[in-house]
C-alpha cells in the first residue's frame, strides 16, 4: 500500500490511528539509529565526564557544559549531570543516558500534540507525528549534548502556558515556572522562554496563579543553590560576558542587522524542508563502493532534496504570511490583548517569534541553529494550522494529501541517510565503540 493511500485513509477517518502508530514506531526506530551511531566530540565528552562522576563516585556535579556563546563559565544547575549520570547508576553504560533522552523526546512530542489537538482537531495526531516526531530537526539531535534536551523544556513551557490560558492553576503555574528554570539548566538561550512568558502576560494570554508562580520560582532557585555554592568557591563556573570563545558583546545582533535576519530565517527553516547542515549538506554515500553508482545516487538525492527544499521553503513563507494577514496583530505586543481562547495558539506563536528576535538582538554572537531551537516547535504552528484547515485543498497545484505523502517518505529517507553516514552520525562506527575508544578514565565507566 502506497504512502499516499495510507495518508488518504487516515485523513478520511479520524478513528483510524493505526498509521499514526506505525509512524510513531518508525520514529522510535530512527531515534535508535541516530543514537546507535552518533559521534563523540568535546561537548559529548563533557556530558559523559559529569555522568561518570555521578555513576562511579556518587557525586552530582552542580553545573553543565562550558558555555561558548560569548561568555565563559558553565551552564547553571545539575540537570544535565542528573539525567545522564542518573540512568548510568542503574545501568553503567552510555546507552542508559541515550534511552532517557529518547524518552524525553517522546514526552515532548506528547506535550506538543496535547496542545495542538485543541486547534487542529481531526488531523492533529497525524500532522504532529509527521512534522514533529519524524522531523530531521528533532531526530538528528539524538546525541548526548545539551541542546538535545531543549525540546522537553520548550514543550513543557507550551503545555503549561496553554493550560494557564484557560484558567488559573496553582500546579500549572509551578510547572510553567520550572520549565523556564529547566531551560536555564540546558542552554543559555532559555531567555527565549522567559521573554515569551513576559509577552504572554503582557498580552493577557496567560493567567498565572501567583502563589504557584512564586512557588515555582522558589523551587527553581533552590535547584540552583548547589551551583551557586560551588561558584562562590570557584567563580570560573559563573558567566563572564565577553570572555568566552564567542568573543562577542551584548546587542551584537541588534547593531549588526544580519543576525536578526538570520534569526528570522531560522524561523522559516524550522517549518520548511531544509535542515541542519550536518543533515542537509553533510550526508555521505561513502558506503557505496562503485564510484559511478555513488555519483548517480548523490546526483539523484541532490535533485530530490533541493526540489523539495524550494517547495517546502516557499510553503513555509506562504503559511507564515497567511498567519500574518489573519493574526498579525499578535506581533504588536504593546497593543494586542487576547480576547478569545481560539486566538491563543497564534498569540503563543507570535510571542515565540518576537522572543526569538529579541534574543537574537541581544545575543553576543551570530545565531546558530541550536541557539533558537527553543522555538522550533512553535515555528511549526503556522504550518500545522494551515494544513489542518486546508487538507482538502491544494498547495501550489499539489494536493495536501500528496504533499504529506511526499513529506513522510522524504523525512524518512533523510533521517535514514543521515543516520547511516553524515557529519555527526555513522552506524558503521557504533557509539559504544567510540565510547570505549575516545573516553578516557575520566569519562568512561565499566559496563556491568
Amino acid at each position: 500500500m502506497s504512502p499516499y493511500t495510507l495518508v488518504g485513509q487516515f485523513m478520511s477517518s479520524s478513528e483510524n490511528k493505526l498509521y499514526c502508530y506505525v509512524l510513531i514506531l518508525l520514529g522510535f526506530v530512527l531515534t535508535a539509529l541516530f543514537g546507535y551511531g552518533h559521534f563523540i566530540d568535546g561537548d559529548v565528552i563533557q556530558i559523559l565526564d559529569k555522568a561518570h562522576t555521578l555513576a562511579t563516585k556518587g557525586v552530582l556535579i552542580p553545573y553543565g557544559n562550558v558555555s561558548s556563546s560569548g561568555a565563559s563559565g558553565n551552564i547553571p544547575g545539575a540537570f544535565l549531570s542528573l539525567v545522564t549520570g542518573g540512568p548510568m547508576l542503574l545501568w553503567q553504560s552510555p546507552w542508559a543516558a541515550l534511552i532517557l533522552l529518547a524518552v524525553f523526546h517522546f514526552i515532548a512530542f506528547i506535550l506538543f500534540y496535547s496542545v495542538m489537538k485543541n486547534f487542529i482537531k481531526e488531523q492533529a495526531l497525524f500532522l504532529c507525528v509527521v512534522f514533529f516526531w519524524l522531523n530531521p530537526w528533532r531526530l538528528s539531535e539524538v546525541f548526548l549534548w545539551n541542546p538535545s534536551y531543549i525540546f522537553l523544556a520548550s514543550c513543557l513551557h507550551m503545555w503549561s502556558a496553554y493550560h494557564l490560558s484557560i484558567q488559573r492553576s496553582f500546579v500549572f503555574s509551578i510547572v510553567h515556572g520550572l520549565s523556564i528554570f529547566l531551560g536555564l539548566q540546558v542552554h543559555p538561550s532559555f531567555v527565549i522562554l522567559f521573554f515569551m512568558t513576559m509577552i504572554l502576560l503582557l498580552t493577557r494570554s496567560l493567567k498565572p496563579h501567583w502563589g504557584g508562580t512564586i512557588t515555582g520560582i522558589l523551587l527553581g532557585c533552590l535547584s540552583l543553590l548547589p551551583y551557586i555554592r560551588h561558584g562562590l568557591n570557584d567563580p570560573s563556573v559563573f558567566p563572564q560576558p565577553g570572555s568566552g570563545d564567542g568573543k562577542g558583546y551584548l546587542f551584537f545582533g541588534l547593531i549588526n542587522l544580519y543576525p536578526l535576519l538570520k534569526g528570522f530565517w531560522y524561523w522559516i527553516l524550522y517549518g520548511s524542508t531544509i535542515f541542519q547542515t550536518h543533515v542537509f549538506h553533510k550526508v555521505s554515500f561513502g558506503y557505496i563502493e562503485n564510484s559511478t553508482v555513488q555519483s548517480l545516487v548523490k546526483g539523484l538525492w541532490t535533485v530530490i532534496k533541493y526540489g523539495l527544499a524550494v517547495y517546502g521553503t516557499l510553503l513555509a513563507f506562504y503559511v507564515n504570511n497567511q498567519a500574518r494577514k489573519s493574526h498579525g496583530q499578535v506581533l504588536k505586543i504593546w497593543q494586542y490583548r487576547m480576547k478569545s481562547p481560539s486566538e491563543w495558539i497564534f498569540s503563543y506563536a507570535g510571542a515565540a517569534l518576537v522572543s526569538a528576535l529579541i534574543a537574537t538582538a541581544i545575543a553576543p554572537t551570530l545565531p546558530i541553529y541550536w541557539h533558537l531551537l527553543y522555538v522550533w516547535p512553535m515555528a511549526l504552528i503556522p504550518l500545522l494550522i494551515y494544513l489542518g484547515n486546508h487538507y482538502r485543498q491544494s498547495l501550489y497545484r499539489l494536493s495536501v494529501k500528496t504533499y504529506l505523502s511526499l513529506i513522510v517518505v522524504y523525512f524518512s529517507m533523510t533521517n535514514l541517510l543521515a543516520a547511516i553516514e553524515s557529519k555527526k552520525h555513522n552506524i558503521q562506527v557504533p557509539f559504544q565503540d567510540l565510547y570505549e575508544k575516545v573516553c578516557t578514565e575520566d569519562c568512561k565507566v565499566d559496563r556491568l
